[in-house]
């Protein structure tokens, strides 16, 4: 039997929660591997660049927790043990309906495909973002400049905030690592003796004035000023301007804009949403096109929620089902496979915790056996961090 090929482009949270979904077993150990290239019903290429980031343990880096080795996975040796061919190389073009795949390194033809392309981030929806501020989500180096900047200074005003793209209906951006990086800033700079010679700031257009809640409660026990509902006209040499063009002094930006999908979509034949996404339907499918399936970052969601967010479990729960439709289509039948929406992240304030949680059924996250607030949260979260990190490395 002639096998199907698959083609799978990036290889973040969404291709690899993919890939663990679609194949028969999803654990395969360095000395098991060889049966899975005895059993496959797939030809299997991933094209990406090799490296897999845990973009939610960044923030961590302020209090010194995590470094680029501790959240950084070359995932050759996992795509080896399930038999998956790599492609070193950049996506420039989808053509004929998704069945080729144009690369900086050759073409590639499928039967099916899997975009989990990962974000592009509205650098330029606020002037002077791209040369004046910091943000975590552009990956470790950007965190580290920050810190470095950071220690070089005795006192100051730091302007922590971020932007979301709505246009799709649902929360494409990051305000919870945003969120978790103002307080762990508060708390690195307590430890050091040094937080009362600092103001940090928290801003967003995307929270109304005046919003309360368990969030804005923790932010401003920690003295944290809140700028809830303002914009930056522009980003300057040492700090911003308002709308109405009055200046705010700030010696450090950390700043997170909101997330579309990456620009070269749009010259392809992927359909492209009103917010910049690929547009999919509530499957994963993508509208207009057979056999093509997106999840994450790059795509957007069929009538969601306004709080539901698209990244980190969102993206596994959508890949759980992209997969199960994709076995389904290759084997002629129709998709069937949808997805709850939910939103479930554990705030690490290193004193203290938060799990933030919302769910279109209301069910509670594992039944409800964990606390909602509570610094013992935080040994949850890294024992979550530490078990993928290790099935990644080793399974």
């Amino acid at each position: 039997m002639t096998k199907k090929k698959i083609t799978i482009v990036g290889n973040g949270f969404a291709s690899l929660f993919f890939i663990s979904y679609l194949l028969p077993l999803s654990v395969f150990p360095f000395f098991t591997a060889f049966f899975r290239r005895l059993y496959s019903s797939y030809d299997i290429t991933v094209i990406g660049n090799g490296r897999f980031t845990y973009f939610p343990a960044i923030p961590e880096f302020i209090t010194g927790k995590r470094t680029r080795t501790d959240i950084t996975v070359d995932i050759h040796p996992f795509l080896w043990r399930r038999n998956i061919h790599f492609v070193d190389a950049q996506v420039t073009d989808i053509q004929d309906a998704g069945r080729t795949v144009l690369t900086t390194d050759g073409v590639y033809t499928n039967d099916a495909l899997f975009l989990g392309i990962g974000p592009a981030f509205t650098i330029d929806s606020i002037p002077g973002t791209r040369e004046h501020t910091f943000s975590p989500c552009d990956g470790p180096g950007a965190i580290e400049a920050f810190l470095y900047k950071l220690g070089g200074l005795s006192d100051g005003v730091i302007y922590i905030g971020f932007k979301l793209n709505k246009r799709d209906g649902f929360v494409a951006g990051r305000g919870g690592q945003m969120y978790e990086c103002a307080c762990l800033l508060d708390y690195a700079l307590r430890e050091k003796g040094l937080r009362e010679k600092f103001e940090i700031h928290l801003f967003s257009p995307d929270i109304k004035p005046g919003a309360t809640g368990a969030i804005t409660d923790v932010l401003l026990e920690r003295g944290i000023i809140l700028n809830y509902g303002f914009e930056p006209k522009e980003f300057v040499d040492g700090g911003m301007l308002a709308p109405d063009g009055t200046f705010h002094k700030a010696d450090l930006v950390l700043f997170t804009p909101g997330i579309s999908a990456p620009d070269w979509i749009r010259h392809t034949c992927l359909p492209v949403s009103k917010g910049g996404h690929i547009d999919v339907n509530r499957y994963g499918c993508v509208k207009g096109l057979e056999n093509v399936f997106a999840a994450g970052d790059c795509s957007n969601h069929e009538d969601p929620p306004s709080w539901v967010p698209h990244q980190a479990h969102m993206a596994q729960l959508r890949s759980n089902a992209a997969a199960k439709n994709m076995r389904q289509v290759l084997g002629g039948k129709n998709p069937t496979h949808t997805y709850r929406f939910e939103l479930s992240c554990i705030l690490n304030m290193e004193n203290d915790a938060l799990w933030l949680h919302a769910a279109s059924d209301d069910k509670p996250p594992f039944w409800g056996i964990f606390p909602r607030h509570s610094r013992k949260l935080i040994r949850v979260k890294n024992m979550f961090e530490r078990l993928y990190l290790f099935y990644l490395r080793h399974l």
